[in-house]
């Protein structure tokens, strides 16, 4: 049984990332997606970059480390958000979430050719094709007024998770040793950079900093970003990555129920049909297992060999 520290930071990461989404509705429906994630990236890199520097928390340091950490960061926040901020406009929150939980699914075939000792099995294959098939389900599913809009929303949602699964293993393979707080900061600093043109061509736009999207920024800011990535990165020490993974089971059901009974978001059958795959692609890759140990156990392995 892992420490009870452990416990409650698994599990308020996962309660948090399941209401990001909806956040993140509330705050688009206000304010332009691409400036609603550059304020968003600003406001964490600068938030995150205070903290670090208060706690004396040294930076990435190395080439090969800094050029980790500023490709996870644009992966995990730059890029990522410009496609969600951009794509809940037409596609329900709850089913943005369901495309995000394939990443792991992803993780696992990119893991048996990078990552040594993560073979894919007979049960990971098979999350593997379920994962396809939910994800082809999704893809067009939402009823939009855009049409098209939809269909390439839902594209590039299938994208991200692949996206988010190399970003998974350049973080396992290079990142387990370097303090989680200024290495999340270098990579929202650089999201910043990515996101400004994009934020630029929408200043113009009509913008409305309502109370509801003033508190989902400061929601997104201090609990998904702030709190629970730094988190996330530290859980990558104290547990294997499969373990990990379910949090993604819960996120979309969490996310799929906030937005139908909160946002009074549409749900299809299709939907359904698609999110029950992928979750279940995810869950058997999770018993699955085959992960590698946290980071701890094989620095201990190592130093053991050693001696």
């Amino acid at each position: 049984m892992p420490p009870l520290r452990v416990v409650a930071a698994y599990v308020s990461v996962a309660l948090i990332w399941g209401s990001t989404w909806g956040a993140i509705k509330i705050g688009v429906t206000d304010v332009p997606p691409f400036l609603f994630a550059f304020v968003r990236a600003v406001a964490v890199a600068s938030l995150l970059t205070i903290v670090a520097v208060a706690l004396r928390q040294p930076f990435p340091r190395g080439n090969r480390t800094i050029a980790v950490a500023v490709v996870v960061g644009l992966i995990n926040l730059g890029w990522s958000w410009a496609i969600i901020f951009w794509a809940e406009q037409f596609v329900p929150s709850g089913l943005v979430s369901v495309f995000g939980a394939a990443a792991p699914v992803w993780t696992a075939l990119l893991a048996h050719f990078l990552v040594k000792g993560d073979r894919l099995s007979a049960l990971k294959v098979g999350g593997l094709v379920l994962g396809l098939v939910g994800t082809v389900i999704l893809i067009g599913a939402p009823e939009t007024a855009g049409g098209v809009a939809g269909l390439v929303a839902t594209a590039l949602l299938a994208l991200m998770a692949i996206s988010w699964a190399i970003a998974a293993i350049l973080q396992s393979r290079f990142l387990t040793r370097v303090a989680p707080i200024p290495a999340v900061a270098l990579g929202a600093w650089a999201s910043v950079l990515l996101l400004s043109p994009l934020a630029l061509g929408q200043v113009s736009a009509g913008t409305r900093w309502t109370t509801p999207s003033i508190l989902a920024l400061a929601y997104l800011v201090v609990f998904g970003t702030g709190f629970a990535m730094v988190v996330s990165l530290w859980l990558y020490r104290k547990l294997r990555p499969t373990t990990i993974t379910l949090i993604q089971v819960v996120v979309p059901a969490e996310a799929i129920l906030i937005g139908t009974l909160w946002l009074g978001e549409p749900v299809t059958i299709r939907m359904l049909a698609g999110a029950a795959l992928v979750v279940a692609a995810v869950a058997l890759n999770a018993i699955a297992g085959g992960g590698a140990p946290p980071a701890e156990e094989r620095l201990a392995a190592g130093s053991a060999a050693a001696e």
